[in-house]
Formats: C-alpha cells, structure tokens, sequence
C-alpha cells in the first residue's frame, strides 16, 4: 500500500475521531457549559474535517495541495485537544471517554503529519 493510500485511511479515522469527539459521538456536556473561547474550539474542529475532507478529495488530482490541506487541518485539531485538557473550553471537566479519546487522537495526527509530509515530499511540484 503506498503513501497515498496510508494517508486516506488516517485523514478518515481523524474523521471519525472528530464525530465520536462530538455530540453525535460521546460529548455529553452540555452547549451552555461552553466558555467563549470553547467557540474557536469548534471553528477549528470544522476547519480541521473541512480541511482533511478537502484532502481525501484532492489526493486523486492534486496530492501537493491534498498534503498541505491535510498538514495544516491536523494541526488545528491540535487546539481544541490542548485546550480542552487544559479545562478552556468548557466549565465541566471532561468526560472520561472524551480524554481516552483525545489521547488516541494524538498519535494519529502525528501519523497523519508524517504521511503528509511523505507524500508532499514524494510528489513532483506542478509546472506553472
């Protein structure tokens, strides 16, 4: 399996780190117990999934641009994590689940950042 295909398969399980990391997954606390600053939080996740999204897409066409899009969304997703262990975002500790999650989350943007750098590396700049 190439570079490529390695870095697919990781920008979805970020997606799917992020939807377990929601509402629709296991964040029980409630919106109103979101502090101010909890609000970027959650700009920065959509902008993340936006942008790894965007990457899986671009991976077939256009693989320098796929790679920065997907270096650059794993590291916003490096915000809400920080913060949120810190206790910025919300007045409420965290749910058990969500720090294990967020643990597991770690690594797999440090993978995701390696095979982006690979495969930006590894792929010739288009002529302009």
């Amino acid at each position: 399996m190439n570079t490529r295909k390695f870095l697919i398969s990781v920008l979805v399980v970020n997606i799917l780190l992020v939807i377990l990391l929601s509402p629709l997954g296991y964040e029980t606390r409630p919106p109103m117990d979101l502090k101010i600053v909890g609000y970027i939080a959650i700009g920065t996740i959509f902008a993340g999934a936006i942008l790894d999204l965007a990457s899986i897409i671009l991976l077939f066409r256009r693989v320098r641009l796929a790679a920065k899009l997907a270096i650059v969304g794993s590291m916003l997703f490096f915000v809400p994590i920080v913060g949120d262990q810190f206790g910025a975002f919300f007045s409420v500790p965290s749910p058990r689940i969500i720090i294990t999650l967020e643990y597991i989350f770690i690594p797999v943007l440090l993978v995701t950042l390696f095979l982006a750098w690979r495969v930006y590396r590894g792929s010739n700049p288009s002529p302009s």
